[in-house]
């Protein structure tokens, strides 16, 4: 059946007005009001700001910025309209109502709508009154994570220092930085230098911003092969409070099974107490452990007693030269283990940590010369208080004297009572 003509011109007319009707509903009003000269309207990191406003002639000028970028500027006569596009696929529209005096600057009515962008996502969406020097713009903060390694080929048995650093490269501040470095297979953890415990609430931007520090730490290779460290990764947010993610390279160590022997003598000490008063004693316990796999050799520990203790008394193999406290041991096994105590007074009120230094050396079944090592120790701190009569200590004889006699007095009273009684 033929359509006549007139039946489809009407039918072609309701076509062009259901498509007009579909674009219509698909724009979002965000902004119905007046704008003051000067004054600019912000949607995310764009800008438009009303500059001129004319009530004689009914007309208005306007420039968009994105950022400090100019998108574009016209003269708007009231019930005329302008579009830009926004952000990916979004457009924004503003319609110029009306113009009018009412304050101290002349004053804009204006419709501002959307199509095809989620209002949602608008993370900033009003007045500027100071105008576009006031605007605070959000970016991508392009976090960059560098993990990198001190040596790329080692042995089993060998350490390499791990350290991560991080520098935001972007246009914008990462906020509330929490970082996650698992835990790498192949590898055992032997000491943390430096670690980043808690959330960094920001990291600044720009070029001359330093980098960040975020870990140094030590891995002891236990299993032969070529192995891609895993990658560090942070999450983090922009000045708008949108969340990012970013993950570190991650370097490639090549362990090689060797034929090389090797002792790792390992040190803890360990307080029965933290937390004393004056006069009082502590106890530590001391274990020297060789993981390694070979015996090692004049191995040495000496304890450095801090001024604010002194030490007492310990184990038959704790010997004291010039005063302090030395263990020594000729050979140590791998896999064995020795264990020492020894008792420390606290003479000072304060707060103090037992360090020590260890030595030794072995063979590692290639080399001639015996390999040399040493290192460092410390215990928690030791918190001393002042001791039960210390406060005998603060107080003057004319104090201290009067209140004993008065003490012995009282006993003798108490004597006679006693005696009267029975």
């Amino acid at each position: 059946m033929k359509v006549k003509g007139f039946h489809r011109t009407i039918l072609f007319t309701f076509l062009i007005l259901l498509t007009l009707g579909s674009t219509a509903s698909a724009r979002t009003a965000v902004y119905d009001g007046d704008i003051e000269e000067g004054e600019v309207y912000q949607l995310n990191n764009y800008i438009i700001e009303i500059t001129d406003i004319f009530p004689e002639a009914g007309t208005a000028s306007y420039y968009v910025y994105e950022r400090d970028k100019k998108i574009t500027t016209g003269l708007l006569d009231v019930n005329e309209s302008f579009e830009f596009d926004f952000e990916d696929e979004g457009k924004v529209q503003m319609r110029l109502k009306s113009v009018h005096t009412g304050g101290v600057l002349p004053r804009a009515t204006v419709e501002i709508t959307m199509s095809n962008y989620k209002i949602g996502d608008l993370y900033i969406n009003e007045v500027v009154e100071g105008g576009r020097s006031q605007a605070a713009f959000a970016g991508d903060p392009k976090l960059v994570i560098t993990k990198s390694v001190d040596k790329s080929e080692i042995e089993v048995g060998d350490l390499i220092t791990v350290t991560v650093n991080a520098k935001t490269t972007g246009n914008d501040a990462a906020h509330d930085v929490l970082f996650t470095d698992p835990k790498q297979e192949h590898f055992v953890l032997k000491e943390t230098t430096y670690e980043i415990s808690t959330t960094i609430p920001k990291i600044d931007y720009g070029q001359s911003m330093p980098e960040t520090l975020v870990y140094i730490y030590k891995l002891k290779a236990t299993e032969a092969g070529t192995f891609d460290l895993r990658a560090v990764t942070a999450t983090y947010r922009n000045s708008a409070s949108q969340t990012y993610q970013s993950s570190s390279n991650t370097p490639t160590v090549t362990v090689l099974e060797g034929n090389k022997l090797r002792a790792d003598v390992e040190t803890t000490m360990v307080m029965d107490l933290l937390s004393v008063r004056r006069n009082e004693k502590v106890t530590s316990t001391i274990i020297l452990r060789n993981t390694g796999s070979a015996p090692a050799q004049a191995v040495r520990l000496d304890i450095m007693v801090p001024d604010g203790m002194e030490y007492v008394s310990g184990d038959e193999g704790i010997e004291t030269v010039g005063g302090k406290p030395r263990i020594y041991i000729e050979t140590l096994q791998p896999n064995n283990d020795k264990e020492f105590t020894c008792t420390l007074k606290a003479k000072d009120v304060g707060t103090y940590s037992i360090n020590s230094e260890l030595s030794y050396e072995y063979s590692n079944g290639v080399d001639a010369q015996k390999v040399k090592q040493n290192g460092k120790f410390a215990t928690s701190n030791i918190n001393v208080k002042e001791g039960k009569f210390d406060f005998m200590l603060k107080n003057p004889l004319y104090i201290i004297i009067p209140v004993a006699i008065l003490a012995v007095i009282g006993v003798h009273i108490y004597r006679r009572h006693r005696q009267y009684r029975y």
